[in-house]
């Protein structure tokens, strides 16, 4: 088992597809300030928020991009 928090203990968290948690973690961060602009967008749209939107639209692919090309690097080694 892993750490212990409380009185409970909890499981180690395993890697999915070799990327280490802190990495997803960054991700989901990301994918939910990209929903939030989209949100704010349909509310009140502005050219202001259509950059900041396209931006962490950008930043998104880029790191997915990098997640997908560390999934298949791992990959080719195993």
């Amino acid at each position: 088992m892993g750490k212990k928090k409380g009185t409970h203990l909890t499981a180690p968290r395993q890697e999915v597809l070799g990327i280490p948690e802190p990495i997803w973690r960054e991700l989901w961060e990301e994918v939910e300030r990209a929903r939030a602009l989209y949100q704010e967008m349909q509310v009140a749209p502005s050219r202001e928020l259509e950059r900041e939107l396209f931006g962490a639209l950008t930043h998104l692919v880029g790191h997915v991009s990098a997640m997908w090309e560390e999934a298949e690097f791992l990959e080719e080694d195993a």
